[in-house]
């Protein structure tokens, strides 16, 4: 696939396009109009707009098959209940049942602050029971980490620079995005860190550059990255030669890594298992739980919170006792 959109790249005339039946869609200027608003007063990241958008459409779906021909300004809470019913069949995880709620809510209160209804209908959509903290994200033990690291060789230039990924996503815990998004000058040499710009929080950050990471990340500069006019630092080997677009990429270079490391995965393999790896292995050390959350870029605390859970030892420092009878 890769050389064949290269060839459309270089010998377009040799490639008859099919012209694609266009559908009118009389929903695409609200949902536009909708994914403007996500993007300019809530300050979503695109990544984060699809999923309310998806919410939003098969909300709008589901309102053309039962009531066809009816205006928006029309919509009533009954309607409004009926759909998200419908929206919570579909879905038996309460994490998903959460989602699906919560981006039916974002709709109707754009379309009461864009002036396509008198009411904000948002208030009559019910919340859904969902717990956070209720289980453990996927991690691998820091031995298994260390395993699969070691298991690559330093011999081509795909070694080195998966070598160095890897480094990168299990001492730093940066997300898929933030390392396809790192740039040359955003490593300090000098002082040992990181530059990690536009997080998900919006916040730029420092991370620690360890000798080894940075080490297997100067081979990989020095001797393996292609020879590209790119100021991002992780490049694909796949022509055309560029920065990595996709977070799949990434993703299936640290499962292919850890495959060959010998550890078995389940469904989530990728920069996530690292990064959920990292500070399970930092809080597991009594590392402060706010030195992981800066670590990890969290704006909230209680996001890091959820690695607490897996300490079991610092629970137990901090119980008490219970009443008429020891901890």
């Amino acid at each position: 696939m890769s050389a064949l959109r290269h060839a459309r790249r270089v010998a377009p005339e040799r490639f008859i396009v099919a012209t694609p039946c266009v559908v009118d869609d009389p929903d695409a200027p609200l949902l536009t109009s909708f994914s403007d608003y996500l993007s300019r007063v809530r300050g979503l990241e695109p990544k984060s707009r699809e999923g309310v958008l998806l919410g939003a459409r098969r909300f709008l779906v589901w309102v053309r098959h039962h009531h066809p021909g009816q205006d928006l300004k029309g919509l009533t809470a009954e309607q409004v209940l009926a759909a998200v019913e419908h929206q919570l069949s579909l879905s038996a995880k309460s994490a998903t049942r959460t989602a699906a709620v919560s981006h039916v809510r974002s709709f109707l209160r754009f379309l009461h602050w864009a002036g396509h209804h008198d009411q904000d209908l948002a208030r009559v959509v019910p919340r859904t029971p969902h717990w956070r903290l209720a289980h453990l994200p996927p991690r691998l033990s820091w031995d298994d980490v260390r395993r699969a690291i070691d298991a690559i060789g330093m011999a081509t230039p795909i070694d080195l620079r998966d070598r160095a990924v890897l480094l990168l996503l299990a001492t730093t815990g940066i997300r898929n995005g933030e390392l396809r998004a790192l740039q040359l000058r955003d490593i300090e040499w000098r002082t040992g860190e990181i530059f990690v710009r536009r997080t998900k929080g919006k916040r730029d950050r420092l991370a620690p550059l360890l000798d080894e990471t940075g080490a297997a990340l100067a081979d990989y500069i020095l001797r393996a990255r292609p020879k590209a006019d790119s100021p991002y630092v992780f490049l694909s080997f796949t022509p055309p030669v560029g920065p990595f677009k996709f977070a799949a990429s990434i993703s299936r270079i640290v499962r292919r890594r850890l495959q060959r490391g010998g550890i078995e995965l389940g469904r989530v393999a990728g920069a996530h298992l690292l990064r959920h790896s990292l500070a399970t292995q930092l809080v597991g050390r009594q590392r402060p739980i706010n030195e992981v959350a800066d670590l990890l870029g969290h704006r909230s605390i209680n996001t890091t919170a959820l690695y607490v859970k897996v300490a079991a030892s610092q629970l137990a420092e901090v119980a008490l006792p219970f009443p008429g009878g020891a901890v």
